[in-house]
């Protein structure tokens, strides 16, 4: 039987995207086994039932100091497995993984960008573009690349001329796992968030350029134009270093907003909310909040921004605002305040469709594998 490997880069998110392409790849007779970061989700990836190998990683600048140990404990898993199919995901991953794969000789290297993230201020760090040109150097040892939106595909081709550049939607949804008919009483009850209210939401990893700031300002200045009928929620967490007592600041300082803090139940949040904000100008590939709202039949409000875009049509699923402004963001927030119960839920049928046609899991799925060759 052949033998697919897969490499994550965070237990999380092997558990709610990777393992179901696992799965897939299951599906198409190979025998498969995962290499995830040992972190907080190391008990619940252990229970998965997947095959699974870990290695030590930090999500920061100290990432550097396990390069050479992370490089060693792949090349040692790759020789003892020996896969004919590699996929890597993100930067470590692809960074490291891609170049443990093709020493090993296995026969066809998949690497993934869901985004460029920090690379993407490389004209403004000497570091950073140094290690861009070492990324792209390792990237080009890969059979195929593929991206998450054609900006960052068009942006990088020409530094990619050895692999076959895919475009993928996303890393694809599954629409079982997010049901719109989700029970909300108790998780209100849990969180004391009021019957009687309706609610916005902001949920993702918290970092500046996810608009964070433009969100509570636009809030805070609709709120004294006129009666919103929305309180708004902020989950996640916090990935820069001092953003939280600044944030935590401003909400305080703003009535109708509430800090939810990192929540595990999304479906269950998407499901009070009536509409899911992100005034991202990350550089994002698809971004996961925007298509789990979809596969909950939410309407959605983002940037005309690359990743962000392509998730939403401006007045048919959503209503689209320029990055980094939050008077943009501001007008959206009224004009949402003033629609109608039936126009809202027309937008989010508009939601449902367009997920079901681009972004869930085996439409995304079968997408890679037509373009790979999987099979």
């Amino acid at each position: 039987m052949k033998k697919a490997c897969l490499i994550a880069h965070y237990g999380e998110d092997f558990l709610s995207y990777r393992i179901n392409f696992l799965k897939y790849l299951q599906s198409q007779d190979y025998e498969c086994f995962a290499i995830v970061p040992e972190d907080s989700f190391k008990p619940e990836v252990l229970k998965s039932g997947a095959k699974v190998y870990f290695y030590k990683y930090a999500r920061n600048w100290k990432f550097i100091i396990y390069i050479p140990t992370l490089f060693y404990r792949l090349y040692k898993i790759l020789g003892k497995e020996k896969p004919e199919l590699i996929f890597t995901y993100k930067f470590m991953p692809n960074l490291i993984g891609i170049l443990a794969a093709r020493i090993r000789g296995v026969k066809k290297i998949v690497g993934t960008l869901a985004g460029i993230g920090f690379m993407n201020k490389k004209d403004e760090s000497l570091f950073i573009r140094i290690l861009f040109k070492i990324y792209c150097y390792v990237l080009n040892k890969a059979d195929f690349v593929i991206f998450q939106n054609s900006e960052d595909l068009e942006m990088l081709k020409k530094s990619l001329p050895r692999p076959k550049l895919v475009l993928s939607n996303g890393s694809g949804v599954d629409k079982n796992r997010f049901n719109h008919s989700t029970n909300n009483h108790d998780f209100l009850e849990k969180n004391g968030l009021s019957h009687h209210k309706e609610y916005l939401l902001f949920s993702t990893r918290i970092v500046s350029d996810k608009g964070i700031f433009e969100l509570i300002n636009a809030y805070k200045k609709a709120s004294e134009k006129e009666p919103m009928k929305y309180d708004l929620l902020i989950a996640g967490w916090f990935d820069e270093k001092g953003l939280k007592n600044k944030v935590m600041s401003l909400i305080e300082q703003t009535n109708g907003i509430f800090w939810m803090g990192y929540q595990k139940n999304v479906s269950s949040l998407l499901s009070i909310s009536s509409c899911i904000i992100l005034p991202s100008y990350y550089p994002e590939g698809i971004p996961r909040s925007l298509t789990e709202a979809m596969a909950m039949k939410k309407p959605i409000i983002t940037t005309n921004f690359k990743g962000c875009k392509e998730t939403c049509v401006n007045d048919h699923n959503g209503l689209i605002v320029e990055p980094k402004s939050s008077d943009s963001l501001f007008q959206a927030m009224i004009k949402f305040n003033q629609l109608s119960e039936s126009r809202i839920k027309k937008m989010g049928e508009s939601s449902h469709k367009l997920f079901l046609e681009k972004f869930e899991q085996n439409v995304v799925f079968q997408s890679i594998s037509k373009s790979i060759s999987i099979g």
